[in-house]
């Protein structure tokens, strides 16, 4: 019985890799989150000759796809199948593309100015399709003739097609209407684009409201000196970033950044429990923080479970993935606050558990600059002088540029 046994998980071990496909023909394609490619699409793979880089192309009626290679993104990532009859693996060597998504109908096409003098031509044309076309032709030139359009008689209604156009377009909004409704859809605070200052580019109010953070109470901490009981009375205790930062804290005149790091911790805290969907648990696991700062996560970071009643407070929620982008952003752009606008990649990311490419990607969406660390900075940072150049350094500076609205999410 007992040689059964060892028999059963001698062959379940027996798997060997079958072969390796160098050549890239699949690709692994990273949109932003929520990103769901409809049946009918279709896709196709490319590969420049000359750079062996991959790209790939997609589209549906009303949609273009296009993938492009990261520029910061040095790995090699491969796919494995698995054969369960033979007991084998075939992997395929599979780039990752940077994918976009553009509307056909407002596709800006470039291309020579056309001349609008072909009328010769196209009566020509027309006549020769008279005389020696199909009767497919024929019918085709007549409905275009008995179609087209008499600019004469059009004099007299000229006046109701004005008041006609204009009365249609009246709902439609303005364009400084659109721009507004374009800078509220954003994940990120609301920044200042002409600040002169970094630390004017994300106001703190845009980040915390101003009614919150008066109920952030930070005295307690502020007057104990064991870093340990400090932490204790943190939303979240198991930071590293925040823990540090915390430690740093010695004087009185440092109470507003004492209150930036509660609130991070809070919001790295309600990231790491964003599972839940009961107001009361998602108090408790955040060691009860005032009501109002509750309130306010879930009003800027949460929808409504969609068929549920009641009170607006008692209901369910969920965090989408366009309010995870958003619960992201707002707690980079605090840490950044924090850190003197300037952040390390890798250990956030770690602390995250995200991917570091997902974590560029926010810190773009700030407007931030995202360059491998240099030789004083490695050395600021206890990194290896060797390690420096892939090591990866986020920081926010003036003159400031809203970035486009481009997202970045999982890789599907």
């Amino acid at each position: 019985m007992g040689g059964d046994k060892k028999r059963s998980r001698d062959e379940s071990s027996e798997i060997r890799i079958s072969s390796f496909i160098g050549e890239p023909s699949l690709a692994v394609g990273s949109f932003f989150n929520g990103f769901n490619a409809p049946e009918s699409a279709e896709f196709q793979l490319y590969h420049k000759k000359h750079t062996n880089e991959s790209i790939f192309h997609g589209e549906t009626d009303k949609l273009e796809y296009n993938g492009i290679p990261e520029d910061d993104d040095n790995s090699e990532y491969a796919i494995a199948v698995y054969d369960p009859t033979h007991k084998s693996i075939d992997i395929y060597k599979a780039p990752v593309l940077l994918g976009s998504v553009t509307s056909k109908a407002h596709k800006h096409v470039k291309g020579p100015a056309i001349k609008q003098n072909n009328i010769r031509a196209n009566v020509q044309r027309n006549a020769l399709g008279e005389a020696f076309g199909t009767k497919k032709a024929k019918k085709a030139i007549s409905d275009l003739e008995r179609n087209r359009i008499d600019a004469d008689k059009l004099v007299d209604a000229q006046t109701d097609i004005i008041d006609t156009v204009r009365t249609g377009t009246d709902s439609l909004p303005t364009r400084d209407q659109l721009t507004e409704t374009v800078l509220n859809d954003r994940p990120t605070p609301v920044a200042v684009v002409d600040a002169t200052n970094v630390e004017d580019v994300y106001p703190i109010y845009n980040i915390i409201p101003k009614r919150e953070l008066n109920f952030v109470r930070v005295d307690p901490i502020l007057n104990e000196t064991d870093n340990e009981k400090r932490v204790e009375q943190l939303p979240y205790k198991e930071s590293p970033f925040i823990n540090l930062q915390i430690s740093r804290i010695t004087s009185e005149d440092q109470k507003q950044k004492l209150q930036l790091i509660y609130y991070a911790s809070l919001l790295i805290g309600f990231y790491q429990k964003r599972r839940l969907s009961n107001k009361v648990a998602l108090t408790t696991e955040l060691n009860n923080p005032a009501e109002v700062l509750v309130d306010g996560l879930l009003e800027r970071f949460t929808i409504l479970k969609p068929g549920e009643f009641g009170r607006s407070k008692d209901r369910g929620f969920k965090v989408d993935p366009h309010h995870e982008d958003k619960l992201l952003c707002y707690l980079l752009a605090l840490i950044l606050h924090i850190n003197n606008f300037i952040v390390e990649i890798t250990p956030l990311a770690q602390e995250l558990s995200l991917k570091p490419s997902r974590l560029v990607g926010l810190f773009k969406a700030l407007g931030g600059t995202v360059k491998s660390a240099t030789v004083a900075e490695a050395e600021a940072f206890g990194i290896p002088k060797s390690a420096a150049s892939s090591y990866k350094i986020a920081s926010l500076k003036v003159p400031f540029k809203l970035p486009q609205m481009t997202r970045r999410g999982r890789k599907t």
